[in-house]
């Protein structure tokens, strides 16, 4: 089974953005960089607290001296995974516009047989042996096929003329996948 199709820089912003919310190691480095400063920032008014109420005597009454401060934590948790998000589009879209991208951007043909997947370029042509491949994901019309854990083919639906086209080929994909044949 072959498709041809012209890879947009969408595609390649798309997979950054899959991988980066189902990367193990970019899911924790996410969550910490999410809860972290606000563990932080919940110790250091904490420890205001307790030496400003050590002054005073009335804790309810400190506390609500130090909501201003306390706000932050709700304005934080609800911010930051919409910033990272942008940031993260925003560094991949800088990166692409790097250098021409020719290899990445533009013509492919994917081609899968029992015992391999073939992608085709205007520079060339890599083959990977089914047991070669890390696993197949599918998100919004894309279907990533991970040849490393940060690398994929990505075979988009419009490349074949109706979804269900789109769906035999992810199910042959699958199904050679399985196999693992050499």
């Amino acid at each position: 089974m072959t498709a041809e199709f012209e890879i947009t820089k969408q595609d390649l912003l798309a997979f950054n953005q899959f991988h980066n919310r189902h990367s193990p190691t970019v899911r924790l480095q996410f969550l910490l960089s999410w809860f972290l400063p606000v563990v932080a920032w919940l110790l250091v008014v904490s420890v205001i607290w307790y030496f400003a109420d050590k002054e005073r005597g009335t804790p309810l009454r400190t506390l609500l001296d130090l909501l201003p401060l306390l706000s932050f934590v709700p304005i934080y948790l609800l911010y930051f995974p919409w910033a990272y998000r942008r940031k993260l589009l925003k560094l991949v879209d800088g990166m692409l516009g790097e250098g021409r991208n020719s290899a990445l951007l533009g013509w492919h043909r994917v081609a899968i047989s029992p015992t391999e997947i073939t992608e085709v370029n205007s520079h060339g042509q890599t083959s990977v042996r089914w047991n070669g491949v890390e696993r197949v994901a599918v998100e919004n019309g894309l279907a990533f096929i991970y040849t490393s854990a940060i690398s994929a083919i990505i075979v988009p639906e419009r490349a074949f003329p109706d979804p269900i086209e789109f769906e035999k080929f992810l199910r042959q994909t699958r199904e050679y996948k399985g196999n693992g044949t050499s």
